[in-house]
């Protein structure tokens, strides 16, 4: 009897190892690296789904809070502030775990409960509850979290020499190409008969083999710690050394005010497009906001990605790779920045959408660079949580706010443009018209906030004792132990 058992004990891991070598045959570095653009434009897809169909959502929050339709907006932000939230609290707690469990284990659980919050949110419109659908918001927020902060660090060590930010960016372009298809998918589905539950309902149903993929893959971050190591590396001691890094601190801060802007006018960029009259109603102007940005998108973060690995050349430190980030991340912004306040001032559709989508290619270039100019300015083991505090500090001064803070100024300068019911559909104000000078200055306002990123990511630049603060092999080494 006991050598039958050991004999099957043999059995069973010769059979494990087989599959493990089949797992490892398929799923290789690079079709991972693509499977995590698929799962990252879900998630970004997913996000699009509110501000896609602004009309739909304000009008439930009008039947299910009964609040008026002054202050539609601003619950329609907090929604999408309730979202990064409760993410940017639970990246820093997966960016911990990364040290005690295996990084995919974590990854995969997070996305499971991202299945289960999307889920919640569908059944909110059925439940007429505008608070389920909060904490539906709240849970994909705390789901997504260790997918975002695990896939860039897997990314940088995977991925072919010479070609780290080039991949960076490629995956990075899945978040305008998801976000801009949420907002076509959400206003196609939410208008349609099956309405706007069935648009979570689906993406849920989407996710779940990437769920169990995510469960078995077999790779482990490079400079990922021993049992041993772990136990040292406390959550308290990555805040003390990360934000110390003054580099780090500029950074972080930079990415907050360029996320508050791309987040706040991602929320209302529909209702704006539709406010303005450049098109006549809801759906028309999501697809042709989502279009923007898709193309945007997917042609600026790849080309970033491109454009600094080239600059850098073959076999780069992470130092020049950084100082490169450094130099796109400052010249971008600015570009980008000014190309989309001179879209403001135009009032016809062509001139109008040919400098916004020039201003939000500009935007989109660094995409790549910023997550590589985190990761290589702490210590290489304490990237995914570098990563995940730098999301941290853009959430709470730049996502989370934003939203709220831009549809409080909209209710405020633009008061007419909310949601009226007529003829049995929700459609735009038709007394929107009288407030284009205040849909304007929203936008002036909000885009004016990239003065912040431009500072922050120059300063580096200027500055010898910012750019000394970046952290090579064996400052990290040492600051691990």
């Amino acid at each position: 009897n006991g050598m039958k058992t050991e004999y099957r004990a043999i059995e069973d891991d010769v059979e494990k190892r087989v599959e493990k070598s089949k797992i490892e045959s398929f799923f290789t570095p690079i079709v991972t690296i693509w499977m995590f653009v698929i799962v990252n434009a879900l998630n970004y897809l997913d996000r699009g789904i509110i501000p896609g169909a602004p009309n739909q959502f304000q009008s439930f929050i009008h039947i299910t809070l009964n609040v008026s339709e002054s202050s539609e907006s601003t619950y329609l932000g907090l929604l999408q502030s309730v979202f990064i939230a409760s993410y940017s609290v639970a990246v820093i707690a997966a960016g911990n775990l990364v040290h005690r469990y295996p990084p995919f284990l974590v990854m995969g659980g997070g996305l499971a409960i991202w299945c289960v919050a999307v889920f919640i949110s569908g059944i909110a419109k059925y439940m007429g509850s505008f608070w389920i659908l909060l904490f539906g918001r709240a849970l994909s927020g705390a789901g997504e979290a260790s997918f975002q902060c695990i896939a860039p660090a897997f990314i940088e060590d995977f991925s072919p020499p010479g070609q780290k930010v080039l991949w960076l960016g490629i995956f990075f372009s899945s978040i305008t190409v998801g976000t801009a298809g949420g907002y076509a998918y959400s206003a196609i589905i939410s208008t349609s008969s099956w309405g706007w539950a069935w648009a979570f309902w689906i993406e849920g149903i989407l996710m779940i083999p990437f769920v169990a993929i995510c469960c078995v893959l077999p790779f482990k971050l490079k400079n990922h710690d021993s049992p041993h190591e772990s136990k040292n590396i406390t959550l308290w001691k990555e805040v003390k050394t990360i934000f110390s890094l003054p580099l780090f601190n500029c950074i972080s801060l930079g990415y907050a005010a360029y996320c508050a802007v791309i987040c706040g006018l991602s929320t209302f960029g529909p209702t704006f497009f539709q406010g303005l009259q450049l098109f006549p109603d809801e759906q028309s102007a999501s697809l042709h906001f989502s279009a923007i940005v898709a193309l945007a998108g997917a042609i600026g973060t790849p080309i970033g990605g491109y454009i600094t690995d080239k600059l850098s050349g073959d076999g780069a430190s992470r130092e020049q790779i950084l100082h490169t980030c450094l130099q796109i991340m400052s010249l971008s912004s600015l570009l980008g920045m000014l190309f989309s306040l001179a879209a403001t001032y135009c009032t016809t559709r062509g001139p109008f959408l040919l400098l916004l989508g020039a201003g939000v290619m500009w935007l989109f270039l660094p995409t790549g660079c910023c997550t590589m100019a985190v990761m290589a300015s702490v210590p290489s083991r304490m990237r995914a949580s570098g990563v995940a505090f730098s999301i941290l500090v853009m959430h709470i001064l730049g996502d989370v706010p934003s939203p709220v803070a831009v549809g409080a100024l909209k209710d405020r300068l633009a008061p007419n443009c909310n949601t009226k019911r007529i003829n049995g559909k929700e459609v735009l104000n038709p007394d929107c018209v009288n407030d284009e000078y205040g849909l304007r200055l929203t936008m002036v306002i909000c885009l004016a906030w990239l003065t912040w990123t431009v500072v922050f990511w120059t300063l580096p630049l200027i500055s010898k004792s910012v750019r000394r603060s970046v952290y090579k092999g064996a400052d990290a080494k040492a600051a691990a132990k």
